[in-house]
C-alpha cells in the first residue's frame, strides 16, 4: 500500500521507479522499440490467425478492466477461430503488461487490454520503456464508464456538499482509496480535490478490490469506484453513492445526483478500457480485429452488461481511439502540472 497527501507531501512510490529502469534497460537491450517489429502484412494477415492469442490485462483479476476483458475473450475466440486467453500481469501502474505488449512481435497474437492509465502515466512516471502513441496501435475503445463516489452505509457524509464542508473545515483529514497510483481513479478524484478546493489524503492499492475491502472496514472515507465494481456493494447495502462523475444521472441509479449538480460545476470523469496492439501490426490485422470486436459489443449480453453498470461502449474505430487517447494525455498532463506531481 502507497500512503501520499494529495499535493502537499512527498509521494512514496514503492520500487515503481526501480521496476521501470529494469523494463527500460531491457527494451534497450532487446532493441525492441528500435526497429521494426512488423512481419510481412499479407502472408501475416491472409493466414490470421492460426494459433492462440494472448490478451494482456495489466491489473490483477476481478478489477472493472479484467472483468470486461472476460467479457470479451470468450466470443472473440468464436469469432476468430481461435482460443483468446486473458492473461493478467499487473504492476508497476499498468507499465510491465503494456510494456510486454509493447515490445511484443507485430503480429496481432499479443493485444493489450488498455485502460486510462496509458494515458496517465507519461504524465507521472518517468523512463517509462515505451511511447504510448509510438510504440502502440489502439484498435477499438471497449468501455467508457463513470465513477460512483461510494462512503459506507454508516458514514456520516450524505452528499457532495457535506463532503467538501467537511474537508474544508478538516485539511487532509479524510482519505480516499485509489487502485493505484496514476490510475484513472486517483487522477479523477485529484481532478474533484482541485475543483472543488480542498485537499484529502490518498491512499493507493493494488486494484479496486483491496479498496473496497478498506473502504467496507473502516480504514478510509471515500473512494471514486467505477459503477461495475461499485454494483455488488450498493446492492447489498454496504456502501452508499453519494454522488456519481458522469453528466447526466444514470438510468440504474436516478436517485443519485451528478458532482456538477451538486456543488462542482463542468465536473465530469471516465473510466475507460480498450484494445491496443504493437505498432508495425499490419492494418489488415488491425482492421479484422477492430470489426470482430464491435460486433461482439453490440451482442444482448454485452449490451445488458453496459446497461446494469451505466457504461457506454466508447470510440468505435481505431482512429477515434487513437484521438481519444491523445486528448485524454493531454487533460492528464494538465492536471499533473496543476497540482504538482512530477514523473518519479
Amino acid at each position: 500500500m502507497i500512503t501520499f497527501v494529495t499535493r502537499f507531501s512527498k509521494q512514496r512510490f514503492g520500487n515503481h521507479s526501480l521496476t521501470v529502469l529494469i523494463l527500460s534497460l531491457l527494451c534497450l537491450s532487446a532493441n525492441c522499440f528500435g526497429q521494426n517489429k512488423s512481419l510481412p502484412a499479407s502472408s501475416t494477415a491472409a493466414s490470421y490467425p492460426d494459433h492462440p492469442i494472448k490478451l494482456i490485462v495489466p491489473y490483477a483479476a476481478g478489477g472493472a478492466t479484467d472483468v470486461m476483458a472476460r467479457l470479451i475473450t470468450p466470443k472473440l475466440s468464436v469469432s476468430l477461430g481461435q482460443s483468446v486467453v486473458v492473461e493478467n500481469r499487473p504492476g508497476a501502474a499498468t507499465v510491465i503488461g503494456t510494456a510486454l505488449v509493447a515490445s511484443a512481435p507485430a503480429d496481432g497474437y499479443t493485444l493489450l487490454q488498455g485502460s486510462a492509465a496509458l494515458a496517465i502515466t507519461p504524465s507521472t512516471m518517468s523512463k517509462i520503456p515505451y511511447n504510448v502513441q509510438r510504440d502502440l496501435i489502439p484498435v477499438i475503445q471497449t468501455s467508457s464508464q463513470a465513477y460512483a463516489v461510494l462512503v459506507r452505509a454508516d458514514s456520516p457524509i450524505k452528499s457532495i456538499q457535506d463532503l467538501i464542508a467537511y474537508a474544508r473545515a478538516n485539511p487532509k483529514k479524510l482519505s480516499f482509496g485509489t487502485p493505484g497510483f496514476g490510475s484513472s481513479g486517483h487522477m479523477s478524484t485529484e481532478l474533484f480535490c482541485l475543483e472543488a478546493g480542498i485537499q484529502m489524503t490518498s491512499i493507493a492499492y493494488k486494484g479496486d478490490n483491496p479498496v473496497m475491502t478498506d473502504l467496507l472496514g473502516g480504514h478510509i472515507d471515500l473512494s471514486f469506484v467505477t459503477m461495475s465494481a461499485a454494483m455488488p456493494h450498493l446492492k447489498s447495502g454496504q456502501a452508499r453513492a453519494i454522488a456519481v462523475t458522469s453528466a447526466q444521472r444514470s438510468p440504474r441509479m436516478p436517485d443519485i445526483p451528478t458532482v456538477a449538480e451538486s456543488g462542482v460545476p463542468k465536473f465530469e470523469a471516465s473510466s475507460w478500457n480498450g484494445i491496443l496492439v504493437a505498432t508495425g501490426t499490419p492494418p489488415a490485422i488491425v482492421k479484422r480485429l477492430e470489426k470482430e470486436i464491435a460486433e461482439i459489443l453490440k451482442t444482448p449480453e454485452l449490451q445488458q452488461w453496459y446497461a446494469d453498470n451505466s457504461a457506454t461502449t466508447g470510440a468505435q474505430t481505431s482512429e477515434q481511439f487513437g484521438e481519444m487517447i491523445r486528448q485524454s494525455m493531454q487533460k492528464w498532463a494538465v492536471l499533473a502540472k496543476a497540482i504538482g506531481i512530477q514523473p518519479d
